[in-house]
């Protein structure tokens, strides 16, 4: 886990590998794009973004699998949680690297949306799927404007993973644009 902080702009947290955040998906949300190349190896990969505006610290965890594939497009698959935002009370948590409080474990059809609209925007991935089937989020917290950013430096860091690019540096890019 790496910790990029790009001062008046945020902090993420880049981790490969798994996460505790996997939840059970009610439905998926699927789309695709055309691709950019192709590359052999999976790579799974969780963000976690905050963002500090004054008393407001938005915040959210997202992560997925990317597994290569052949053709032309990078197909999306985005799990959605079984339970709505805010009947999220009894559902399990997982911990926050960024924050003191942790998250609650799922992604909510209201964010989503918001993922599954930030991946058609976000850097070309290679031909294959990335599957969305780790997040968090706070009730209080948490909103689709967050939930699109943590996506967007998912797909960054991940793009510049499997280019053999640094990652970290591709995040801090990103980061500094918001």
């Amino acid at each position: 886990m790496t910790i990029v902080e790009v001062e008046r702009h945020g902090l993420v947290a880049i981790g490969d590998g798994d996460h505790p955040a996997a939840y059970q998906a009610e439905e998926w949300l699927r789309s695709s794009r055309p691709a950019m190349g192709a590359v052999a190896n999976p790579v799974r990969m969780h963000v976690e973004v905050l963002r500090r505006f004054g008393g407001l610290a938005p915040r959210a965890l997202v992560g997925g699998q990317f597994t290569p594939g052949q053709g032309d497009q990078t197909q999306f698959a985005v799990a959605v949680a079984t339970f709505g935002l805010f009947d999220a009370d009894e559902e399990p948590t997982c911990t926050s690297e960024l924050w003191k409080e942790p998250f609650t474990v799922g992604l909510p059809i209201e964010f989503a949306r918001a993922v599954s609209s930030a991946l058609s925007e976000g850097p070309g991935l290679p031909s294959g799927t990335l599957a969305i089937d780790r997040a968090g989020f706070d009730l209080v917290n948490s909103s689709e404007m967050i939930f699109g950013q943590a996506t967007a430096v998912l797909m960054t860091a991940m793009a510049a993973q499997l280019s053999g690019q640094d990652a970290d540096a591709a995040a801090r890019s990103l980061v500094s644009t918001w």
